[in-house]
């Protein structure tokens, strides 16, 4: 169960990439949220520094651990859809006008549409597997 979070062959149904989805969110804000708050609290105790030690480490590594579950569950989902993984490409423009709407877009469509019916190119239906 936890080496399928790391997989980016395959494919995802709907339930499961929204479930994913939010545990990489949650690892991310937290990740986040541990790498900031020191220094923003030396900050407002007169101290410039940015601490770095095991805190900083594991909120490098939780925020790493979001980012590839959330790419790696996104490539499964398009491969479901029988999109190609490049769609995810259009998030990483520099352009700020591009990436935010392509993400929210590309977030909305792999929620809401249906994958294909049957085996595609990427392995069998998601929905159709029983769980052993």
């Amino acid at each position: 169960m936890l080496t399928d979070l790391l997989i980016i062959r395959g494919r995802m149904g709907r339930a499961r990439y929204m479930r994913l989805t939010l545990v990489a969110m949650l690892l991310l804000a937290l990740g986040t949220i541990m790498l900031i708050l020191p220094w923003t609290m030396s900050r407002m105790n007169g101290v410039t520094f940015v601490p770095l030690g095991l805190s900083t480490f594991a909120a490098v590594l939780q925020i790493a651990l979001g980012l590839w579950i959330a790419v790696s569950s996104s490539i499964r989902r398009l491969h479901d859809m029988e999109w190609s993984a490049l769609w995810l490409g259009l998030c990483l423009v520099p352009v700020e006008m591009i990436a935010i709407p392509a993400a929210i877009v590309l977030s909305l469509a792999m929620s809401i549409i249906r994958g294909t019916s049957g085996a595609n190119a990427h392995g069998p239906d998601p929905c159709a597997m029983t769980p052993d």
